[in-house]
This record gives structure tokens, sequence and C-alpha cells, in this order.
């Protein structure tokens, strides 16, 4: 094989590369971790071709079922001290995330996490489970917005929608893997209080499966060992399109002004506050909203199990048709918010004799997590930089925080059980949702039209697959004039 020669070029597929330019210089590629697996700079790479779709059912078949297995098992107890641990942790933590092996420190993560939920079973007091709590939402800090920069490191954006959904919608999964363990918990006959079994239980499995993580999880493709050298040659070659880099171990400042300069910054920002706060209140009061429709206890927990269902069909269909059509994830993300206004207003509107009714609009709140999908699949997206994502990707889950503590407080107790202040809350923030969604929608369109104008007065080739250079590079969304804003 040639110097010039990639792996790539000697492979017999049809897809293979079929022309190879002079190798970059160093400086070019910058140090995004993509430009080490390379051996030169490719030309004609069939993205949609049959080896760049076996290497994603490659990385399909070994990372997404650690990716929800971790999330399944995240039992999180959602209380005020939970959210400001969240908050306090959510930045230092995803600065740890760019300068170190972010797989390493998410599993890490995950053992301490275990560590705090067998902890609680030792909570006999107030202080002490307050303590405990708050940590566990230090450590939870960690997880999510961990995988949602993994998904951008290792799926095309076309791609990274519908893989954020799969393992965004284990919440639905863990809602009634939930309810029926805590159905079958209540039936354990033990000296130990029944409270504590979910916790004892739930954390040694969470301890061994940080360890697996550690062990078995790749940061980005180009340290996976289930990938060849070939393979990861060709899982960066896909990334290459996205213009986002797959990660960068160095801390920019100049990439935090420009994010607290961006307009997106705070239109996601505003639009995560307004949409969690349905979500803190929906979470919080979910059993007392099927008491008050008429349920029993017991069945206001086996009617909150198809909730869950519910979430997880809409996530996937969400995702596939976000991946399979262009330029319509805001337009699913207002079709998911219309769904949870309609659902919240026949909770408002109809007789509290209509059961079934007002059952069938608490189903239907879960639109609003369509909309809470599509706008990380934004933040993966349309940010490029690596420090950039890391402060809109941190921001963004502050804002999740924010909103799951304004939620609890517009239901007042002496409404109880039909709680008419909290759903009017809810439905103005659903129309605040509709009306930030559009003025980012319009914004990005907008500055995507100005750039195509551009491009064509220059007669550049935008979006030329074959501009590796470019693609692998720390340049943020601003800076590489050829990127374009998925709308």
């Amino acid at each position: 094989m040639s110097p010039t020669e990639t792996p790539l070029e000697k492979s017999k597929s049809s897809d293979a590369p079929q022309s190879i330019m002079e190798k970059q210089p160093a400086q070019g590629l910058g140090t995004d971790v993509g430009a080490n697996v390379l051996t030169g700079t490719v030309a004609n790479f069939d993205m949609d071709g049959e080896t760049s779709k076996r290497v994603l059912r490659k990385i399909d078949l070994y990372l997404l079922p650690i990716l929800m297995v971790t999330y399944l098992i995240q039992y999180a107890w959602l209380t005020t001290i939970f959210y400001l641990g969240y908050i306090a942790s959510e930045f230092p933590c995803n600065y740890l995330f760019q300068k170190f092996n972010i797989a390493r420190m998410c599993g890490i993560t995950i053992i301490l996490w275990g560590i705090v939920l067998l902890c609680m079973t030792a909570a006999n007091d107030f202080a002490s489970l307050m303590a405990t709590r708050f940590f566990l939402g230090a450590l939870e800090a960690g997880v999510s917005p961990c995988f949602v920069l993994m998904t951008a490191m290792f799926y095309r954006r076309s791609e990274q929608p519908f893989r954020t959904a799969i393992w965004f919608s284990i919440n639905g999964m863990a809602q009634i893997v939930g309810g029926l363990a805590g159905y079958a918990i209540g039936f354990i006959k033990a000296d130990l209080p029944a409270w504590k079994f979910p916790f004892v239980i739930f954390g040694s499995l969470t301890i061994a499966w940080g360890f697996f993580f550690i062990f078995t999880t790749p940061s980005n493709p180009t340290t996976a060992k289930w990938l060849t050298a070939k393979e990861k040659e060709v899982a960066v070659l896909r990334l290459a399109e996205n213009r986002t880099g797959i990660d960068n171990r160095e801390w920019k400042w100049y990439q935090v002004r420009e994010a607290l300069c961006d307009p997106q910054f705070y239109l996601l920002n505003i639009f995560m506050i307004a949409k969690n706060i349905p979500n803190g209140a929906v979470s919080a009061f979910g059993p007392l909203i099927l008491n008050g429709f008429g349920f029993s206890k017991f069945e206001s927990t086996l009617l909150g199990m198809p909730s869950g269902a519910c979430q997880i069909v809409a996530l996937w269909i969400g995702g596939y048709l976000s991946g399979r059509f262009a330029n319509i994830r805001h337009f699913l993300m207002i079709g998911g918010v219309l769904i949870a206004i309609l659902g919240s207003s026949l909770i408002y509107a109809l007789p509290e004799s209509n059961m079934i009714g007002r059952l069938l609009g608490y189903y239907l709140l879960v639109g609003y997590s369509v909309a809470f999908v599509q706008g990380l699949s934004l933040t993966q997206a349309n940010v490029a930089g690596r420090t950039k994502k890391s402060v809109f990707t941190s921001t963004v889950f502050v804002s999740y925080c924010i909103g799951n503590l304004i939620g609890p407080q517009l239901f007042l107790d002496n409404e109880a059980p039909l709680y008419k202040t909290g759903f009017i809350g809810i439905i103005i923030c659903f129309a605040i949702q509709v009306v930030v969604i559009a003025i980012m929608y319009l914004l990005l369109w907008r500055e995507n039209r100005r750039r195509d104008r551009l491009a064509a007065e220059e007669g550049s080739d935008v979006g030329a697959t074959e501009d590796l250079a470019e693609g692998l590079t720390d340049l943020t969304d601003r800076e590489n004039k050829k990127f374009r804003y998925a709308l």
C-alpha cells in the first residue's frame, strides 16, 4: 500500500473512496481527534453507501444498548434539592467531560451515583435524606449531557434525532418498570423497610453497570475497540459532513463568549424552561392528577404506566420522521407541543365526570417530550465548536432544572384535585414554546439563506464531502461559513 493510500481505498466494496487527495497539513486539521485516524483526505466517499451503513449498524449494535440500559437504571427522585445539586454540578461536569475521556468520566459518575443510591438506605432523618438527594442530583447532571455529546460524536446530523429519541425514550420504559417494581416490592416481607429496597436493588445494579460502562464504552469512534482501523476511518468520514468536529480537549474561552452572544443560546434556554415547567408539574403531581380523575391509588399507579408507553411511541415516531425528512424538526416540535396543549385543555375543561376524556388528555401530554428531544437534537446539530457545544449543553440542562423547580409550584394544595391554576400555567408555557420555536426556525432559515447567497456569489462548492479538513476542525458554526443549520 502506498504512503498516500488509505485502508478504505484498498477495500473492494463498491462505495469505497475512489480517489485520494494529498494529506492536509496537521495545523489545518486542528486538534480534533477524528483527524488522527485518517491516513489521507478522501474524496468521493459515499456517505449512504453499503460500507457507511455497515459501520452505522455496528455503532448502533454496540453503543445504543449501553446508553439505553444506563438510562433505564437512572432511578431519579425528583425534589427541589435534587435539582439544586443538578444545577451546581452541571458546568463542572461538562468542563471535565471535555478535558478528560468523556466515557470514563461518565462511568465513574455512574458508579458514584450507585453508591449514593445505596447511601439513601441509611438516610433516616430529613438532613441526611436531603444531603443524599443533593449528591444524587449532582451526579445525574453528568449522565444526560454526556449522552447528548456522545450521540453527536458518533452519528451524522440526520441520524442524531432518532438515536437520541431511542435512548431518551427509556424514560418511558423506566416509568413502566418503576411502576411494576414499586408494586412488586410492596409484597416483600423483610426486616428492611419496603421503601429502602429500590435503593438497594438499583444502587447495586448501577455500581456494577458503571464498571461495565467504563471498560466497554468508547468516548468517540476513534477509540472504539469493536471498530477495525478501516471502520474507524469510515466512521470519521461519515461525521466530517456534520462540520462540528468530533472531539477536542482544549477549552476555548472565545467560544464561551460566542455562545453567550448567540441568539440560539437564549431561544433554546427559554424553550427549555418553558418546556420543563409542565414536566416538573406532571412528574411531581402525576399520581395526584390521576387520583383527581376519580381513580384509586392502585388504579392511578397502573394507569400511569401507559403514559410511559405513549412517550416511547411518540419519541420514536418523531425521531424517525426528523431523520427521514429534512428540515422538519421545528415543525415536529410545534406539533408535539400542540398535542400537549390539546391534552392539557381536555384535563382543564372537561367535567370531573368525564374520567376517560380527562385520562386521554393526560396521555396526550407526552407530546411535549417530542419537542424536548428535538430540542436536544438541535443542540447536537446546530452548535459547532467543542467548547461552545459544552456551554450550550450545560445551560440547556440548567434550564431543564429551573423549569422542573418552578413547575410543582403552580399546583396549589387548596385547588386539589382539579388544580386549575396549574393547568392554566401549563397551557401558557406550551404557548410560549410555540412562539419561541417559530422565532428560532425563522432566524436559522434566514441565516441559511444568507449563507447560500454568499456562497453563490463566491462560487464555492457548499457542503462538499471531500472537504474533510474543514469538517474536522474545531471551528464554530459562526466561524465556518459552509455550516448550515438543521431546520
